[in-house]
């Protein structure tokens, strides 16, 4: 469900790579590591150590330095008895583009290493490891998987402004969109990249960006625009440490309010969070058909751990998609047509701009049902209940029925609630702790605004003792569940700009099962709020 919280081998290029990283080699693990370094590596028993000489083997065979990673490519391919055929074709690919000599420069550090283990066995390391699934599989990123999804779901028009951790969301759309009629432009800032996606869903096409926190906030009033004018508009933010420039480059889930309530006056939107990889594809595509269907902006929530991550997705994921392509409401009288009419969901009937009869203006004022600019205290009053009106509406859909996961033990006092990449060492956690005898059980909603109170409810009031574990210092999904439902929640809260260890939820679960629960009074509920914060140093 996750990397694992320690590794097995560190391959270490050099002093410092093994200052950094030692700490994450489990015990009993393997460190192979360059022979030439001057300081002797930490001393542990049980560690198996293995000096190669990376440098001197690159320099004698390719005649650089930089070709190391290749050979110690290489040695491992040996260890593991990996085939060599798909990672010569994937090198070939790679580097055949700029230039034979490149290309040839690695394949033979590839080979060297592969010649240094059989020339040095390492009988103690060697393994063969085989594929547990024959299936067909895609490898991708969780950035990659989301744009992916947009594709498959009819995204038109991509406007975006480079920003890590999703500038591969960018790069994938620049490559990919045209090539199947749509259109992206890169554009001066992030507020001109939201304004080009209301400017696009106006006139009736699927559009998207893709930013970080940052991008986030100069977007904030142009995801008002889209709330007020009732226009679809997907927004996939992948999370960074915060505030301000923050961390670039480290993890964290501390965008969920902003995604929640950022914008001035009180602006609708959908939110939704995956879990994995596939999860990225599948919930952004559905992003778009909630997006057309509800008419309001909807953001993906995504973080650096997960737009990062390579997993495989079977590749019959694209074939499971169902997708829903935008409707219009041209069933209206022609002349006679109200963009933005009450109905009993707050869902109007949608005419694209340009039809003949079917002429009504949209704006960012409060307006009437004609979309006339009307900002009156009864017309606010109606409108913005038939904004909001359309949340409801939405919470019922069945395309959002079952969209969390459940799992653990169903009649466990224990629960969890946890959001985005927490989920994996979450599930991890949780089977480690009912195989120690500590019945526990977890719940993963991938719908956080609206949330489904049909589905929470429930989990919440079979449950004695809540821990929200999230990557973020005030624990916001943990405020969400207080202010919605009144219940006390025991705080698991990581600031460290890496993701959760399963090791540190499981240490948690323990912690509230030894402790002893304080008297209820007929409310099965969580009883008590308290805070472990993992702030760092």
């Amino acid at each position: 469900y996750h990397p694992g919280d320690l590794a097995d081998m560190l391959m270490a290029f050099n002093e410092e790579a093994i200052v950094n990283n030692w700490a994450s080699l489990r015990e009993g693990g393997t460190l192979i590591y360059e022979a030439g370094i001057e300081t002797k590596p930490p001393q542990r028993e049980g560690t198996q150590y293995y000096p190669v000489p990376l440098n001197h083997i690159a320099l004698k065979v390719v005649g650089s330095r930089g070709s190391k990673n290749m050979v110690a490519l290489g040695i491992l391919m040996q260890l593991y008895s990996l085939p060599k055929e798909p990672i010569v074709k994937l090198l070939t690919q790679r580097f055949k583009k700029r230039g034979q000599a490149l290309l040839d420069q690695n394949l033979q550090g590839l080979e060297a290493g592969i010649r240094y283990v059989q020339e040095h066995p390492l009988p103690q390391l060697q393994q063969r490891i085989t594929p547990t699934d024959n299936s067909s599989k895609l490898i991708m990123t969780g950035n990659e998987a989301s744009a992916i999804g947009a594709l498959a779901a009819g995204v038109q028009c991509f406007f975006g402004y480079p920003i890590t951790p999703s500038t591969e969301i960018m790069e994938y759309m620049a490559r990919h969109l045209p090539r199947v009629g749509g259109r992206f432009l890169q554009t001066e800032d992030e507020l001109s990249a939201i304004a080009g996606v209301c400017g696009a869903s106006w006139t009736g096409s699927r559009a998207m960006t893709a930013t970080s926190g940052p991008g986030v906030s100069l977007m904030s009033e142009i995801l008002g625009l889209l709330s007020m004018a009732e226009l679809p508009g997907v927004i996939v933010n992948s999370q960074r440490g915060g505030p301000s420039t923050g961390l670039p480059t480290k993890t964290e889930q501390s965008d969920l309010l902003q995604a929640v309530y950022a914008s001035h006056g009180e602006a609708p939107r959908i939110v939704l969070a995956p879990s994995t990889v596939r999860e990225c594809l599948e919930i952004t595509a559905l992003a778009f058909d909630l997006s057309d269907k509800y008419q309001m902006p909807a953001i993906v929530l995504l973080d650096q751990a997960l737009s990062s991550r390579l997993e495989t997705v079977d590749a019959t994921v694209l074939e499971d998609l169902r997708r829903v392509p935008p409707t219009e409401a041209r069933g209206e009288d022609a002349g006679h047509y109200l963009r933005f009419r009450l109905t009993d969901t707050g869902v109007s009937p949608r005419v694209f701009p340009g039809t003949p009869g079917y002429e009504h203006n949209t704006t960012g004022l409060e307006h009437n049902e004609r979309g006339d600019p009307a900002y009156n205290e009864r017309m606010h009053t109606i409108m913005s209940a038939k904004r909001h009106k359309k949340l409801e509406a939405l919470a019922q859909d069945p395309s959002v029925a079952g969209l969390g996961s459940i799992f653990g033990v169903e009649e466990a006092e224990i629960g969890i609630i946890a959001w985005g990449s927490t989920a994996g060492p979450v599930q991890e956690a949780v089977e480690q702790a009912i195989a120690s005898g500590i019945p526990v059980k977890a719940m993963i909603p991938k719908l956080l605004h609206p949330l489904l109170h049909s589905e929470i409810k429930p989990f919440l009031a079979s449950t004695r003792r809540l821990i929200v574990p999230e990557m973020n210092f005030t624990g916001q999904l943990a405020t969400l569940l207080r202010s919605n439902y009144r219940v006390a929640t025991i705080r698991l809260n990581k600031v460290k700009g890496v993701p959760f260890r399963a090791s540190e939820i499981l240490e948690k679960i323990q912690q509230v099962a030894e402790a002893q629960p304080a008297a209820q009074s007929g409310s099965h509920q969580p009883e008590l709020e308290s805070a472990h914060m993992e702030r760092g140093n």
